[in-house]
């Protein structure tokens, strides 16, 4: 979802090298009852607030552990427009714009058994209300809220690409160890978050022009609950699309020792009121 006026699925993996093309047409299929699909459509509901709480870590048909626990660097690596969707909650049937976030944990002592980097993931509603879950967390990471003239028109894509601070908690469910997002916020002053490993995915499904690439890249499950949306059916998919390889970030070039700085004479120490100290972080908002 592009601009707004107004999680479990299997997050992306590190890019692989794709195919020449990927068919992206679904197939046709007779429907059939499905009674564990119905299960999960229950369990996915929506919070009294209206907003979605639900967080979404690796699958456990993977067999890989979840992300230890604790504060990580990530970068957001995916935005996917998921459309409308039906949610049951208490007995009441309720339809909402949905839209799923994923970050790239950037810790090389925290990786997946396979050695590839964790992917965490959430799903929100789409929604810049001030009670709304994507909201408080882009305040959060942003480091302060929105004004007016940022809610009248803003753009998620934004924050494709940038970095924050995850906080990891462990939630036990059925028999089973899930890593959950608590919390998002803004990256320690002065670190240096390095690049995500593979391509960052855009897909937003009310654009004039759908980019078709974005939706071959988005994993299985997720383009299945995408290709559910009422929205989707109104599109003209392509049936395959050539898929280009992930942009590389080029090598940086050693660079000539700097000359040593003249000392300057040592400023005069001042002290900031109490309380203060903060102004600095106004001029690093990153989105």
């Amino acid at each position: 979802m592009d601009r707004f006026t107004r999680c479990a699925d299997c997050p992306p993996t590190k890019a692989k090298a794709a195919p020449a093309s990927a068919c992206i047409r679904p197939k046709r299929r007779r429907e059939r009852p499905n009674t564990r699909d119905r299960a999960q459509d229950r369990a996915d509901t929506l919070s009294p607030s209206g907003a979605s709480e639900m967080l979404l870590t690796a699958s456990s048909t993977a067999n890989y552990s979840p992300c230890p626990a604790g504060a990580y660097l990530a970068r957001c690596i995916l935005i996917a427009d998921l459309g409308t969707v039906q949610t049951d909650w208490q007995g009441q049937t309720k339809h909402a714009r949905k839209v799923l976030l994923s970050w790239e944990i950037l810790d090389d002592e925290a990786r997946r058994d396979d050695g590839e980097p964790f992917i965490l993931s959430k799903r929100y509603t789409a929604s810049l209300h001030e009670k709304a879950a994507l909201r408080k967390d882009l305040a959060s990471w942003r480091g302060r809220d929105f004004t007016a003239e940022e809610l009248a028109g803003f753009d998620l894509k934004n924050i494709l690409g940038q970095p924050c601070m995850l906080s990891v908690v462990h939630q036990d469910k059925d028999g089973r160890t899930f890593a959950n997002i608590a919390a998002i916020m803004k990256c320690p002053k002065g670190s240096a978050p390095p690049p995500a490993s593979g391509a960052l995915v855009h897909w937003a499904m009310d654009t004039p022009a759908p980019d078709w690439e974005a939706f071959a890249r988005l994993p299985k499950r997720i383009a299945e609950q995408v290709q559910a949306a009422p929205e989707f059916a109104r599109l003209s998919p392509p049936k395959s699309v050539s898929l280009s390889a992930p942009a590389a970030v080029p090598p940086q070039a050693p660079q000539a020792p700097a000359p040593m700085p003249t000392p300057a004479p040592a400023p005069v120490q001042t002290y900031a009121p109490a309380g203060g100290g903060f102004a600095d972080f106004e001029d690093d908002i990153p989105f």
